[in-house]
């Protein structure tokens, strides 16, 4: 009898676990805590639902640049894309805005997966696999250098410099990873969901005197694959299908728009952090690296780097398009009265 209850008890728990995951996941959880934040009278706000906990650090920064003095973005964290995506669905737009309350996710591999999310006004999905991505350009990598690793005697000559040196690492770095992500985009087609954070590129790169290489066990792109293969315990597709796959993932400009964008942020901050040691061989009237103004490393990239990240075009209309038109309609209404 005891047997019998306690079989009886851990049905009803894990039942009760998983309606209450299956809240969590459907959007409703997020629309009720919308409400909770929304502020009907104060007309100054406006609302995004985004993903994760660290995409307000990019996305608040980025949207305020957009608002007029005296207006605010409240951001709530879903947790996940496919909980963005349901939330959507679950609001009472006849209460509501569209382009009050927006909504924001990473493409990621959905151009290989049939998963594009269908055209909504006030959904922005990035341009690349996420918001990270868009770090990888050396306007964002000068502005870290000067202000964050206090190099700031650079000529023009000296920038275009290191200006070379950062977009040959960026290739080489974007190419070397082609063949692990082509794998990961293979998984994902015959429905493995491999732990993506099991796979480090610091495993794969070293750098010298600034310059990013290869690791030697690590420069055939097959020993790449069969390593990021072992680190989430799956087994490496065939050199067939890696053939195919790298022709798809090639053809869509994966390389520079599709390598993930956690992997693209430690690229970024470990070539900052690499030019700054090496920036004797850069610039000659340093005789050794400055003294950094904050020590930059992956448990601070997102707080130091995202703020100072340039506004992507897409997401620039998409803002003006939504938030900018409801504060404009916003503003002929006040004076209608």
């Amino acid at each position: 009898m005891r047997t019998l209850l306690m079989n009886l008890w851990s049905v009803s728990y894990m039942t009760m676990l998983d309606i209450h995951l299956d809240a969590l996941n459907s959007g409703g959880t997020i629309y009720h805590e919308f409400l909770a934040r929304y502020k009907k009278i104060d007309n100054k706000v406006v609302y995004g639902i985004v993903e994760g906990k660290e995409d307000p650090m990019f996305y608040r920064g980025l949207i305020e640049r957009h608002l007029p003095h005296g207006w605010e973005v409240e951001l709530i964290k879903s947790g996940n894309k496919e909980t963005v995506l349901k939330t959507i669905d679950v609001f009472d737009w006849s209460r509501f805005s569209h382009k009050r309350i927006c909504f924001f996710v990473d493409r990621d591999l959905s151009s290989f997966l049939n998963e594009e999310s269908q055209e909504i006004d006030n959904l922005y999905i990035t341009d690349f696999y996420s918001i990270e991505n868009e770090l990888a350009n050396f306007g964002t990598l000068k502005r870290v250098l000067e202000e964050v690793l206090n190099i700031t005697q650079l000529n023009i000559h000296e920038a275009e410099k290191l200006q070379h040196q950062f977009e040959l690492n960026l290739n080489l770095f974007q190419s070397a990873l082609s063949s692990v992500m082509a794998q990961i985009v293979w998984w994902r087609k015959n429905g493995c969901k491999p732990c993506l954070g099991n796979i480090s590129p610091k495993d794969f790169f070293s750098f010298k005197d600034g310059s990013i290489r290869l690791k030697s066990e690590f420069e055939d792109n097959l020993d790449r694959v069969k390593y990021a293969a072992s680190r989430v315990n799956l087994a490496p597709i065939s050199e067939a299908d890696l053939a195919q796959s790298e022709v798809e993932f090639l053809d869509k400009q994966g390389p520079k728009r599709f390598v993930r964008g956690k992997y693209v942020l430690w690229f970024f901050v470990e070539c900052a952090v690499q030019l700054h040691s090496a920036i004797c061989k850069f610039c000659e009237s340093y005789t050794a690296p400055p003294k950094v103004k904050l020590t930059l490393g992956m448990g601070n990239a997102m707080t130091i780097i995202a703020p100072r990240l340039r506004c992507p075009e897409s997401l620039s209309n998409f803002l003006d398009r939504n938030y900018g038109q409801f504060i404009r309609d916003m503003s002929i209404n006040n004076g209608k009265q």
